[in-house]
């Protein structure tokens, strides 16, 4: 803190008390403290800002018109500190995620459980979205952490840092009714069939697009969709195959058939964070808190 700025705080401690020991006592220093304080302002000014009288001191009229002017000031310096402090502690604060609403409760949903339940006072936001327009929104500063799937290989946003946490597999799925009417027998004869598949520029589209010219196929989307939760909806309708993350077909495994699971070393789930400089304290704590626990797994 700037010295003569700290000066002027102690003058005004000294006003809101007429004491100096009651001073000294409520800013925990010494009355030496306080008093040479007081006299580095007084010749910093090149006058007296209080006199003493019987029980203490009281303000010149130099001192009165001085009071005036920077009382405000200090008040709200005096604030701003303390709501700086809050956030610093986490009694205050707000973490905005972004990524897919079932990716995030794969993820990271125990982790960030575990994080609430230490930090109820930072409010915490979830905002769904193409991840390309995520990660813009990342590097602007919009967003706090991205959940997304990895590999994510746009370099254009040099103050993002990314962050695998485990490995991901991806599988094209269809019902069991579906699949008894409309047989499947290999990878190729789904070019044949009815697809329901992520949306173009998606990372899981772009795996799916990998996967085609690893074995010399071509699949073209019926239908796109970026929700997970809608295209698990559509394949139980009987509508067609669709493709997603294997685990999230867990709550669904007895009603589906899994017509084949693609997994490499570089599918992976990880986050999108600001790097370390830029990152407010919340959402330092809860990627601590996330790394933690897949360290722990």
């Amino acid at each position: 803190m700037n010295t003569d700025l700290e000066l002027y705080r102690v003058f005004c401690e000294v006003v809101k008390y007429k004491n100096i020991s009651k001073t000294a006592e409520n800013m925990y220093v010494s009355q030496s403290a306080i008093t040479q304080s007081i006299q580095k302002l007084e010749n910093m000014l090149g006058g007296k800002v209080f006199y003493r009288n019987k029980t203490g001191v009281e303000l010149t009229e130099e001192g009165k018109n001085l009071y005036e002017y920077i009382k405000d000031s200090i008040e709200t310096m005096n604030n701003a500190e303390y709501i700086f402090s809050k956030y610093n502690n986490l009694e205050k604060g707000r973490i905005r995620i972004g990524g897919g609403n079932s990716l995030i409760s794969s993820l990271i949903f125990e982790p960030l459980l575990n994080f609430m339940k230490k930090y109820p006072a930072i409010n915490i936001s979830i905002n769904n979205g193409l991840t390309e327009n995520l990660m813009q929104k990342l590097s602007n500063g919009e967003l706090d952490i991205v959940i997304l799937n990895l590999p994510y290989t746009d370099k254009k946003n040099s103050n993002i840092e990314i962050m695998p946490l485990k490995k991901s597999s991806f599988s094209f799925f269809a019902s069991k009714q579906y699949l008894e009417e409309h047989p499947v027998d290999n990878v190729k004869e789904m070019q044949n069939h009815t697809l329901i598949l992520p949306k173009k520029n998606s990372i899981k589209n772009n795996i799916i697009n990998n996967y085609c010219k690893e074995v010399q196929i071509e699949l073209n989307a019926n239908y796109e969709v970026s929700s997970s939760s809608i295209m698990k909806k559509m394949v139980l309708s009987n509508i067609g195959i669709g493709f997603t993350n294997t685990e999230r077909l867990n709550s669904i495994i007895d009603q589906i058939s899994i017509i084949k699971t693609i997994e490499s070393d570089t599918t992976k789930e990880g986050i999108a964070i600001l790097k370390k400089n830029m990152s407010n304290k919340a959402t330092t704590e809860l990627v601590k808190e996330i790394k933690e626990y897949y360290h722990n797994e």
